[in-house]
């Protein structure tokens, strides 16, 4: 649990050069939605790139705190308060991601989801 919370933490504070440290290298990351980034990204580079154009398009004004954080051998669930801003537009609303480890607990395997889909859609459209 205490690598997931660096990970978030490295994120929030912009080191994206550390977000590869518990990924996979084959780790898919599911995207739920209608956007161009909606799908599934694959592969460490791929997701590192999608998380730092993510954090760029909101201008780092994307804030995460962490609520709580469930795990067991083969998963990670962190429950989540999600902000975003973009010029004049925010974005705010619970959220869970789940991430699906193996053995060396390198994640295989990420969702998210939000209790707002409605407002996240509206946000980046």
């Amino acid at each position: 649990m205490e690598r997931i919370k660096q990970e978030y933490q490295a994120f929030c504070e912009g080191r994206f050069e550390d977000l590869g440290v518990i990924l996979h290298q084959n780790v898919v990351w599911h995207v739920g939605g209608r956007r161009s980034e909606s799908g599934d990204h694959r592969g460490r580079e791929e997701i590192i790139r999608f998380l730092t154009d993510l954090a760029a398009e909101t201008q780092g004004c994307f804030m995460i705190e962490i609520n709580d954080i469930l795990a067991n051998d083969d998963h990670t669930v962190v429950l989540v308060h999600t902000t975003m801003k973009r010029d004049e537009e925010t974005y705010t609303a619970d959220e869970v991601h789940v991430f699906r480890t193996d053995s060396d607990r390198l994640v295989v395997e990420a969702w998210g989801f939000t209790s707002d889909p409605a407002g996240q859609g509206a946000f980046w459209f």
